[in-house]
């Protein structure tokens, strides 16, 4: 994957749309905030068949149909991980609240991630682990 020319609009589109839409499983989760971003960036989803549930139980049942766990694991297995201090806009991470895993996607004011409301944007600092888009 590389990063397509113009990605920087699509991305902008990305947390516009996610900051519109409420939270909902399937609709604007952690997952595809960051799945949203990796296709702003790159043109392509991470992985095919990953959309299509509506509740905590099918994100999950999507996530083990690819043989993952938690959204760490699934970005793991496409991207390098770095320090989540060197992320840049663009990449993608996850933040541990309480032992719950979330994923997002890094932005130019913020780590964006879903709350249980609306999106939240939090710190760099938060970010427990941080993925390299390519």
């Amino acid at each position: 994957m590389t990063r397509f020319p113009g990605w920087e609009k699509r991305l902008n589109a990305v947390v516009a749309k996610h900051q519109a839409l409420p939270s909902l499983y399937g609709t604007s989760d952690c997952y595809l905030i960051a799945d949203d971003g990796v296709e702003a960036v790159t043109s392509e989803r991470m992985y095919a068949n990953a959309l299509g549930y509506k509740t905590p139980a099918g994100a999950a049942k999507k996530l083990r149909q690819h043989g993952f766990e938690t959204v760490r694991d699934a970005f793991a297995a496409k991207f390098a991980e770095i320090a989540p201090s060197m992320a840049q806009r663009g990449d993608i991470g996850v933040v541990d609240r309480d032992g719950v895993l979330s994923g997002g996607l890094f932005t130019s004011i913020g780590f964006m991630t879903r709350g249980a409301d609306a999106v939240e944007f939090l710190p760099t600092s938060e970010v427990a682990y941080a993925f390299k888009v390519i």
